[in-house]
Parts: structure tokens; C-alpha cells; sequence
């Protein structure tokens, strides 16, 4: 099975020590120090085969005026191809197998042919690796060179065949480790990729999230704060004995609004560990909560009928949540535009779900009814919208033939307080 390492996304382990690029600039150094280390210690190996032989071995000739000058060139350069392996762990591999090549032609004296075949096969094995764990192409290039040289170490008689069994199982090891160390590091990076972008959604989300709720908790208490102000300041000109009820709905409203704020910051401070010890319950459907609405709403200068069918339930609490904003939003839309005097507020338990409607008796609007917040909805329609959509119910909103407005939700009631 072949692994796309352009669209991997599945997450994976924790990347394994010996799986990480290591930086270039160190290993680098180090790959040039152990290619002179080893083509300074072969190479005298060589030199002292080639003066010391036993001539009753068998097979044991004496060196032919080219066996060591060949045997030392291809020692240079598989030094060379050591130090550059980083580098170019493609392009190395061509040198590495001409060497490998050059050797088995040309090195007809056992004795050095071992030495350098061993010095070859190390090589291989380490060039070999670096290609396939760059890169797919660069491993197939790699496994190619190698063929290359195990086929003419197979055709030619030379007396470095002895070392073609270790360079095979040595180079083929070598690619499959480098091949499963490139698939790793891809599927570490798209993993990390992966937990990244979900990390950003869970921001952004979270950020939206607040932004609907400040926007929850501010508009009805500044709406009514606002209605109540004007009517207020109308009332000290023209009667001043109405007044104390104004600045005392403003009082009540703008405390209620403080009080919801601070839940929300008490939330916020929950990952630090200075939330309180207490945190306010969630409000929701309950009738102590759309109690709470109503008298808001009445304090704006409209009337507020609520009604309730079907069996009360407790509902989890982000769906509650979610309920009791929408009908918030309603309200605080019904005082703010709608120039209503009165709203009817229903809320129906059914099989599985909860049913919201909230009806004004204002002037309306112009706009089709369309799912809260469509091409014509404003900041507060579409929150309903967002709310009720992540926990799988839906919602519309719009003008009536008769006129006034209305909006209508619907949640589960249970089983979603996750989504």
C-alpha cells in the first residue's frame, strides 16, 4: 500500500527520537570527519595489503601495476560520497556505484579487494539510507545505483565478489529503514499540520462563541438602557414623578447585564484557576429565567406574555443556553426595532426537542423570512442561527402578513449538549 505524502492527514505517534531530521550544519561536520577518519585508515590498509601479502595464499597475487591505484581512487571517492551524502543524497549515489564498478573491474588482488569492499559496502549502506529517508525519488535512485553495482560485482570475476551477499542485504535494509523513517516524519508533519488547523477552528470558534455572548448579554441590557434613559430624560422635563421608576429599570437592567458578564469572565478564568470556587448556574428555559427576560423586556416599555406547553425538562445545559439566548435576542430586537407594545413568548416541550416562538405586535420588516441571519439578517439574527446550528436544530425568522415579526427554533432536548 503506497502513502500519499502530499494529503497524509492521519494522525500519528509522537515522532520517535531517531526519527528526526537532524540540522545540516552539525551532521554535516560530522559526515566530513568520519570520510576523512575512514578513507585515512583504508586507505593505509590498502597500501599495507599491497606490501604485505603471503605469495603461497592461495589466489594471492601480487598487486598489478592498477589494482592500487584503483583501489585508492575508489577509496577517495567513497570518502568523498560519505562527506556529501546530506548534501546531495541523490546525486551521490552515481559516484558511489561507478566506484563500486570501477573497483570490481579493476582490483584483481584479494587481499585490498576486501579492504576497499568493505569500505564500499559501509558507504552504500549509509548513502543508501540518507536517499531513501529524503525523499521517494531520491531512495529509488538510490536502490537503483545499488542494482547497478550488485549486477557488475555478479558479471565480473574480481575478487571483491565475496562482499556482494552484504552489500545486498546491508543497502536493501538500509532503504527499507530510510523509506519507514520518510514515511514517519510525513505523516508527523501532516499530523502536526492536522492538530494545528483544528487548533485554529477551535480558536476561531471560541472566539465567535464569545463574541455572541457579549453581543447576548450587552444588547437587550443597552437597548433597554437606552429605551429607559430616553424615556427618563422625557420624564424629568415633563413628569418628573416618573422618573425614579426609569433610573430604577435602568438600575435593575444594567445589574442584571453586570451579573451575566461576570459569569462569562468566572468561565474565562477557569483555566488560570482564579474562577471563584462557585460558578452561576447557566440560564436556561427555566421559569425563573424567562421570568427574568419578561421583566427585563416590560422595563423596556413592552409587554411581555409568556406561555409554556408540555412537560417541563431539564435540558442540557448548552442547548438551555442556546434556547434562552434566542428568546433573549427576540426580546431585545422586539424593544430595540420593532416599536412593538407587546411580545407572546412560547416555548413547547415535545418528543425529543424544544419548540421556541417569540411573536411581537411591531411594525414588522420588509425582508422574506429567511434561517436567522440570511442575505438581510443582522448580527444577532445570524448568532441564532449559529447557535441553534451547532447543536442540530434550525431557526427562521421574519415579518408576518399581518404584521409584527417572528422567530422560530427548534432543539433537541436531549443527547446534544456535546456537538
Amino acid at each position: 500500500m503506497q502513502i500519499d505524502e502530499s494529503s497524509a492527514t492521519a494522525p500519528s505517534p509522537a515522532p520517535l527520537p531517531w526519527t528526526h531530521r537532524p540540522a545540516s550544519s552539525p551532521w554535516v561536520l560530522v559526515d566530513a570527519l568520519a570520510a576523512s577518519v575512514g578513507t585515512t585508515v583504508t586507505g593505509a590498509r590498502v597500501l599495507a595489503a599491497a606490501h604485505e601479502f603471503d605469495p603461497h595464499a592461495r589466489g594471492n597475487q601480487p598487486p598489478s601495476g592498477t589494482a592500487l591505484p584503483v583501489a585508492l581512487l575508489a577509496v577517495a571517492v567513497l570518502g568523498t560520497v560519505l562527506a556529501l551524502r546530506r548534501r546531495s543524497p541523490a546525486g551521490v549515489c552515481g559516484p558511489a556505484a561507478l566506484a563500486w564498478v570501477v573497483l570490481v573491474a579493476g582490483c584483481r588482488q584479494p587481499a585490498m579487494g576486501l579492504v576497499v569492499g568493505f569500505w564500499a559496502v559501509l558507504v552504500g549502506v549509509l548513502a543508501t539510507y540518507t536517499a531513501a529517508a529524503h525523499a521517494r525519488w531520491a531512495g529509488r535512485v538510490a536502490l537503483g545505483a545499488a542494482g547497478l553495482g550488485w549486477a557488475a560485482t555478479l558479471a565480473s570475476p574480481g575478487e571483491v565478489r565475496g562482499n556482494v551477499l552484504l552489500a545486498v542485504v546491508g543497502q536493501s535494509a538500509a532503504w527499507a529503514v530510510g523509506a519507514a523513517v520518510r514515511r514517519h516524519r510525513v505523516l508527523t508533519a501532516a499530523a502536526a499540520a492536522h492538530r494545528a488547523a483544528l487548533d485554529r477552528a477551535a480558536r476561531d470558534g471560541e472566539r465567535l462563541r464569545l463574541a455572541r455572548e457579549v453581543h447576548d448579554i450587552v444588547a437587550q441590557g443597552l437597548g433597554v438602557v437606552s429605551v429607559q434613559a430616553g424615556f427618563g430624560q422625557y420624564a424629568l422635563e415633563h413628569r418628573p414623578e416618573e422618573a425614579g421608576a426609569a433610573l430604577a429599570a435602568i438600575r435593575a437592567v444594567s445589574a442584571e447585564a453586570l451579573r451575566e458578564t461576570r459569569a462569562l469572565l468566572a468561565v474565562l478564568r477557569e483555566d488560570t484557576g482564579s474562577a471563584p470556587a462557585v460558578l452561576p448556574p447557566v440560564p436556561g428555559l427555566t421559569a425563573a429565567d424567562l421570568g427574568r427576560l419578561a421583566a427585563r423586556t416590560v422595563a423596556g416599555g413592552v409587554a411581555v406574555d409568556v406561555r409554556v406547553r408540555g412537560s417541563e425538562r431539564q435540558l442540557p445545559p448548552g442547548v438551555g443556553l442556546s434556547a434562552y439566548r434566542v428568546v433573549q435576542e427576540a426580546l431585545a430586537n422586539a424593544v430595540r426595532h420593532s416599536g412593538a407594545a407587546g411580545v407572546l413568548v412560547e416555548v413547547e416541550y415535545r418528543d425529543g426537542e424544544v419548540w421556541l416562538e417569540v411573536t411581537d405586535d411591531g411594525r414588522g420588516s420588509e425582508v422574506a423570512p429567511n434561517p436567522c441571519g440570511g442575505a438581510h439578517g443582522g448580527t444577532g439574527l445570524t448568532g441564532m442561527r449559529e447557535r441553534v446550528a451547532s447543536y442540530g436544530g434550525w431557526c427562521t425568522a421574519g415579518p408576518l402578513p399581518t404584521g409584527g415579526f417572528r422567530v422560530t427554533a427548534a432543539l433537541p432536548s436531549a443527547g446534544a449538549d456535546g456537538a
